[in-house]
């Protein structure tokens, strides 16, 4: 799955070179839709996190290889969806820093931070 991450890297790199630019009002609405999306997916990874440890498959081998095999997707589910809000929120910086609304952002990305500055 292609959660982005190698596009956002990059965009953000652009924008910190000054290569990547945007007029602040275009780059406040699209960062507002990546943290908007990043925020719908808070509940979807909570979610995800609830196959990590499932019940209800017998006790024969092949329903613990089964019971298995869906806990290790749904970790995998659970990875993909994070990597993707880490995306998203890269994403968001990559406009802001693009328009001059930030100088930089540190590893996480403060959420509270970029909302403000895109307007949220």
């Amino acid at each position: 799955m292609n959660t982005g991450e190698a596009t956002a890297s990059e965009l953000y790199r652009r924008a910190q070179e000054g290569t990547f630019r945007l007029d602040a009002g275009t780059a406040r609405a699209c960062a507002a839709d990546f943290l908007r999306f990043a925020d719908a997916l808070d509940p979807q990874i909570d979610r995800s996190r609830d196959t990590h440890t499932l019940t209800g498959f017998g006790d024969f081998d092949s329903a613990h290889q089964l019971r298995r095999g869906f806990e290790t997707k749904g970790h995998h589910l659970t990875r993909a969806l994070t990597t993707l809000q880490h995306s998203a929120l890269d994403m968001a910086a990559a406009y802001l820093l693009a328009a001059g609304l930030i100088h930089a952002t540190d590893e996480a990305h403060s959420r509270l931070l970029l909302a403000a500055t895109a307007g949220l």
